[in-house]
């Protein structure tokens, strides 16, 4: 052993002197040698068959140790050392010509362990850099590990060499025109085995071949004239040693003029492969996959071609492949790729909308039903399945998707559009929230009133009512916590009532149902005396002025067919049910609507029922004026003459003009009776009134009555008026002279008590010209107005000015004037009250 770094530095060419003794008397030619990396054991084999083993500190040539390891009936013709990371395992390969073994030799004992009955010449074993034994046998490329045989590569051919270059194979084998009969048996007989009968002279041609294990193929071969002495490799490069004194170099070839060669010849799945040994990026693979179905595909394999071109999934563009395959006839393989693009997460919803055209265009229900059923991540626009299998007719295979993926609007327009499965899809709403039933109902439910009017309306009225409840609970929770941050459910894409009514457009006779219903539910019941919130009082209000419109236009609910148990004599008509809803107390109807609806479908009893649910007596009884109902204006005149005796002066010139109506003369003493009662009119009015009319039938002796007692009770005022006027004369006389005795006559004063005190009078004393005395001490500081009579001046005071601020008033008195049947009356009381005693004269 020489330690080359010594000699390289210090020209030291001694070597390092290992002893050891031959293990046997007869010695034998050394024929294999091993030894582990830190030159702690070497191995030695024998052509005996012997393999010794030296152990020990051996650079510092100190003591040895040596021991046969084993022997072998064989020649020995390879060793290797196997360390493993640690450095405290040992192992040790050995080859015969007939055996394959491994020993521990990091004990004491080294038992062997054959791996195989079968060995290989000298030079012709290795270790790879998985620590395997690669052995090279004339049929094949073996591997071992310390477990046993692993994977073989076949190669047949006589193995002279084997050596590695990274991850090359480099052999050397026989040349096959080296190869002779042995004749040294002596006969001409065959030889039983012909591997026993050819010999290898050590001159002979020798083919060179260099194997790549990565990508399975043969990288070179060559034949080297005079043999392979020996196989070198460095730098990067190997050199091969010919007998004949050549010295022949390989380079390896950049990868990308590997690739070129392969395209040359077309060999694109070992170039794939080289590619993906190489670690070529995915883009760069995917390109070699298009060459190469690009040229199947030119060569018109279609079938082998989509192979191909599937691995360019991601980085070829699917349009480039779609465009080659359009053709009818190549619709399975288009149909194969479109499958593996959706596989691969790189579909787009054309891509989708192709792969279900295809299915659809092929009509393989079969192959559609799995892509649809069985995918698990479903990496495809999920509309534009729907859409497409919609189209072509596959109903099933639509629905499924729809309701999987909670595609409730599609769901329900394959149900009700395509199907027209009414029923189900009235089933399927009925199990949505609130939200998403009232955005459907709105969507659908016309069609739906179209086919079963009678299961949609109760569907309409059991949302509408759950509508109602939603919304009142959310207006008492935000009453009750006005405080907090969170608000209460969204409310506002609920379907109300009044969004609910444009459904029923051309089902008039449902919307009455629908109506009906709702009312009966909801604002009818005895408990049902809650407070209703903004919104449900508009609904409310817009649900009586409906119905009352579908009953004007007779429109007969469908309930009231359906549910009535009376017979038909009993049944009501729709003009009746229209009665019955504006004398309803409980009803909420907007009164000009309403008004404005009975006008204009001429239902007079129904403004009859308005005016008395407003209490318009008046306009009541010109109803009935205007429509000649004598029996009603009777019983209106009974029900609230008395309350309201004006109505009788409407009646009296409605019956001056209308004599010819039976009752009329009843009627009418009735009417000048309660006028003369209440002093409504004037008697001249009355008369006026039965006589301007040119069509007046009314005879004197009709009112003969009336004017008697008018004439008596005028007579009869105008001699009271008259005792009334000399009573007032008389009084004015006294009154005249006792005024004239106060300014111009002297007046006695006898009284001798205090009319306060009563005590005799004395001086200084107080006497007023109403003959009252009063101490002076008595009067206090009451002033000049006797305390007896203050209260009578007071009175006569306050009333004098009060004429005085009357007489001020003309605007009083001219509309008193306006509205008065007796004029003279009003300008008599007002000069009564002596307006100008108190006019100012104003000098000029």
């Amino acid at each position: 052993l020489w330690s080359v770094d010594s000699l390289l530095r210090h020209e030291d060419t001694q070597p390092v002197v290992v002893k050891y003794q031959q293990p046997t008397s007869t010695p034998y030619p050394l024929t294999a040698v091993a030894a582990t990396p830190s030159i702690s054991q070497i191995a030695l084999g024998f052509a005996g068959g012997h393999m010794v083993l030296i152990r020990g500190n051996i650079l510092k040539s100190k003591s040895t140790k040596q021991r046969t390891l084993h022997v072998a009936p064989e020649p020995v013709t390879n060793l290797h050392f196997v360390t493993d990371a640690a450095g405290t395992r040992v192992t040790l390969f050995a080859t015969t010509t007939a055996q394959t073994m491994v020993f521990d030799t990091s004990g004491s004992k080294s038992e062997p362990a054959v791996l195989e009955e079968r060995g290989c010449g000298i030079g012709c074993s290795l270790m790879n850099e998985e620590d395997e034994l690669i052995v090279a046998r004339d049929e094949a490329i073996y591997t071992y590990t310390v477990d046993g045989r692993g994977p073989c590569f076949a190669f047949d051919a006589p193995k002279v060499l084997l050596r590695r270059f990274k991850h090359y194979l480099l052999l050397a084998t026989a040349a096959p025109s080296s190869m002779a009969p042995n004749l040294a048996n002596g006969d001409d007989r065959p030889p039983v085995d012909a591997t026993e009968s050819r010999v290898y002279s050590y001159n002979d041609p020798t083919t060179f071949t260099i194997l790549d294990t990565k990508n399975k193929l043969v990288a070179y071969t060559g034949v080297v004239p005079g043999g392979v002495r020996g196989v070198a490799t460095e730098w990067g490069s190997i050199f091969v040693l010919g007998g004949h004194g050549t010295m022949d170099f390989f380079s390896e070839k950049d990868l990308l003029e590997r690739l070129d060669i392969l395209y040359r010849q077309n060999l694109y799945p070992l170039a794939v492969k080289m590619a993906q040994n190489g670690n070529y990026d995915m883009a760069s693979v995917a390109g070699i996959y298009k060459r190469y179905g690009d040229w199947l595909y030119s060569k018109d394999d279609f079938d082998s071609a989509m192979l191909q071109y599937v691995q360019t999934i991601g980085v070829v563009e699917p349009s480039y492949i779609i465009r080659k395959y359009l053709d009818a006839q190549r619709l399975n393989n288009l149909t194969s790729y479109l499958q593996e693009l959706h596989t691969a997460g790189m579909a787009t919803s054309d891509h989708t909308t192709l792969l279900l055209n295809c299915y659809t265009k092929l009509r393989d229900e079969e192959r559609l039903n799995q892509f649809i059923h069985t995918q698990e991540d479903y990496q495809f626009d999920v509309d534009t399945a729907i859409h497409v299998c919609r189209q072509a007719g596959f109903y099933e295979q639509a629905l499924y998707l729809a309701d999987k993926f909670s595609k409730t609007g599609m769901y329900l327009k394959l149900k009700i559009e395509d199907q027209d499965d009414i029923k189900a899809a009235l089933e399927y709403m009925r199990k949505l929230g609130d939200t998403d039933i009232s955005a459907y109902l709105a969507e659908f439910g016309r069609r739906c009133l179209g086919s079963l009017p009678s299961e949609t309306t109760e569907l309409l009225v059991d949302v509408c009512l759950n509508g109602m409840d939603v919304r009142a609970a959310a207006a008492t929770a935000d009453d009750m916590h006005d405080d907090m941050s969170a608000p209460y459910a969204d409310t506002t894409s609920l379907l109300s009532m009044r969004r609910i009514q444009h459904l029923f457009a051309d089902q008039p006779t449902w919307l009455a149902a629908f109506l009906e219903r709702i009312i009966t539910r909801r604002w009818l019941p005895s408990d049902s005396s809650r407070e209703l919130i903004a919104e449900e009082d508009s609904d409310m209000k817009s649900a009586w002025n409906t119905l009352l419109e579908l009953y004007l236009c007779s429109v007969e609910s469908p309930l009231h067919e359906l549910n009535s148990s009376s017979s038909p004599s009993e049944k009501q008509t729709p003009k009746e049910r229209a009665l019955n809803l504006l004398r309803n107390p409980r009803t909420n109807i907007d009164w000009e609507r309403a008004y404005v609806l009975c006008a204009s479908n001429g239902f007079t009893e129904g403004i009859a029922a308005l005016y008395e649910q407003r209490g318009d007596i008046a306009a009541l009884l010109d109803l009935y004026i205007e429509h000649d109902s004598l029996p009603s204006m009777r019983r209106l005149l009974d029900e609230h003459g008395e309350s309201q005796p004006d109505l009788y002066i409407k009646a009296l010139h409605y019956l001056a003009r209308n004599p010819q109506l039976a009752d009329n003369e009843e009627l009418l003493a009735d009417c000048l009776s309660t006028i003369e009662k209440h002093n409504l009119m004037s008697p001249l009015r009355v008369l006026q009134a039965l006589g301007d009319s040119e069509q007046s039938g009314v005879t004197l002796g009709m009112v003969r009555g009336y004017i008697m007692r008018q004439i008596n009770a005028t007579s009869k005022r105008i001699e009271d008026n008259k005792a009334a006027i000399a009573s007032y004369t008389s009084e004015f006389k006294v009154h005249s002279e006792k005024m004239d005795a106060l300014k111009n006559k002297p007046i006695v004063f006898q009284s001798t008590k205090c009319t306060s005190c009563m005590a005799p009078l004395d001086l200084p004393s107080v006497h007023f010209l109403c003959k009252h005395s009063y101490h002076q001490r008595c009067l206090g500081d009451i002033g000049d107005s006797c305390p007896r009579c203050q209260a009578e001046n007071q009175k006569l005071e306050d009333q004098r000015r009060a004429q005085e601020i009357s007489a001020k008033q003309h605007d009083a008195f001219f509309n008193k004037l306006h509205h008065s049947d007796e004029g003279f009356d009003v300008i008599a009381s007002w000069f009564a009250k002596s307006p100008f005693a108190f006019t100012k004269l104003i000098d000029q």
